[in-house]
């Protein structure tokens, strides 16, 4: 499939000669990946102009999602956010392709699929947009946009946002900057341990031994494998096999890991760990609105070895990753603030940092179930997909809602090549 690009340009974000407004980055923002998210919607025809595209673009990010389009000064010890004064904005791409989208469905998760977006090794923007056009009318709309200034939830809430401007909607959430929650007690009180668990330990903050375990590989030789579970499968097939009851994200993800851990091959007494986001909206006492834009997610932890997960069945997995999940609560968040304050002048490297791409025996699980990315419309056309273009993270499991069935999911998992077509054939097996 070649990709024709057309032309670019920076949707401006503020005057140059503007008094620049610095935002110091949030213990929630430091925890973030230090890296562009990549995400496809395909859309079938008839699809609004581009022009009209950019156009609501630009009200969205200006009048709402002004962030977005900031500058990231990460070379300070306290990184911060950079509004006004210039050099800000957002990247937007357009570029056709001489095909019919109908012959490219469905799209899957791929190396090919990063010519759909622009470059997220190089970026030149904390976000940027490609419009890709197809002979049909079609359209690929592809974004990368920085984990440190947005989380999953406030990047649904734009392209939301987006799509209602698009169609002449005044946006019905409205964004919010209020950052009143994140108030530390006084005197700070540090309940749990953060140094080796969301942060490499800094001396002389932390002498605590942490282990480097960095393991690379090639990542061409990552794939992207799409299960798709119906809601039929996960209600009749998996829950009902179950006497306890458990939300389909504890129950599909322990059914995941417990597959992903026999293709993997790995020895009976091995340890294989589990790393899952906490969206902390919900967490807090009082609750955080979804409308809060930034980032306000932690890791729920939980561990096994092999034979514990596989010989302790479905049920035995589900219930580890619901225990984990569960002690991230209003406490931990509460005490991860307190700990952003007391070190706020420390250098804070979380720890999958010091990871390499293959993360197996463990994995990392993000759930974008909760979200709202189905729902982007500029009007017209059908959502036909919606994916992360490639993750070539060993290891990453990404949930994802179904667009052709209401309650099903489709679970995107990265595994080395050989390990993906095992994947495949095993991943609606019940033993």
């Amino acid at each position: 499939m070649d990709v024709q690009i057309q032309r670019s340009t920076v949707i401006a974000a503020s005057e140059p000669t503007s008094k620049p407004l610095e935002l110091p980055l949030t213990v929630f923002d430091r925890y973030a990946s230090d890296l562009h998210i990549a995400v496809l919607f395909a859309f079938s025809p008839p699809i609004p102009m581009n022009s009209d595209i950019i156009d609501a673009l630009t009200k969205t990010l200006l009048l709402h999602f002004p962030t977005l389009a900031a500058r990231l000064d990460g070379l300070r010890h306290r990184p911060c956010l950079i509004l006004g004064g210039g050099g800000d904005g957002a990247l937007v791409v357009e570029a056709a392709v001489d095909s019919i989208l109908e012959d490219h469905l469905p799209i899957l998760p791929s190396e090919k699929m990063t010519r759909f977006h622009p470059s997220c090794t190089d970026p030149a923007k904390l976000l940027q947009v490609q419009l890709t056009r197809f002979r049909c009318g079609g359209l690929v709309v592809g974004v990368t946009a920085h984990h440190r200034v947005a989380d999953g939830q406030s990047m649904s809430n734009f392209y939301v946002a987006w799509g209602r401007i698009a169609r002449g909607l005044p946006i019905n959430r409205i964004p919010g900057y209020d950052i009143s929650w994140l108030r530390p007690r006084f005197p700070p009180k540090l309940e749990f341990e953060h140094w080796g668990v969301e942060f490499v330990p800094v001396p002389p903050h932390s002498t605590k031994p942490f282990p480097l375990e960095l393991a690379q590989v090639e990542p061409t030789k990552i794939a992207n494998v799409l299960l798709r579970y119906s809601h039929e499968f996960i209600e009749s097939e998996l829950k009902a096999s179950l006497r306890e009851r458990f939300t389909t994200f504890e129950v599909l993800l322990a059914h995941v890991w417990r597959k992903l851990t026999a293709v993997r091959g790995l020895s009976h007494g091995e340890t294989t760990k589990g790393r899952v986001t906490v969206n902390g909206r919900r967490r807090l006492r009082p609750p955080v609105a979804d409308e809060f834009v930034g980032n306000l997610v932690i890791c729920a932890h939980t561990s096994a070895t092999v034979g514990e997960l596989m010989d302790g069945g479905l049920a035995g997995a589900a219930r580890r990753v619901r225990e984990g999940v569960r002690r991230i609560d209003d406490a931990y968040f509460r005490s991860v603030i307190d700990f952003g304050e007391e070190y706020k002048e420390a250098e804070l490297v979380p720890v999958y940092e010091r990871e390499g791409n293959l993360l197996s025996p463990n994995m990392e699980a993000e759930s974008w179930l909760g979200f709202q990315f189905q729902e982007m419309d500029f009007g017209g056309g059908t959502l036909r997909a919606f994916i992360p273009s490639w993750v070539p993270v060993e290891g990453l499991v990404i949930f994802l809602p179904s667009l052709a069935e209401e309650g099903g999911v489709n679970v995107m998992v990265a595994l080395l090549q050989e390990d993906a077509e095992i994947l495949k054939t095993i991943s609606h097996t019940l033993s």
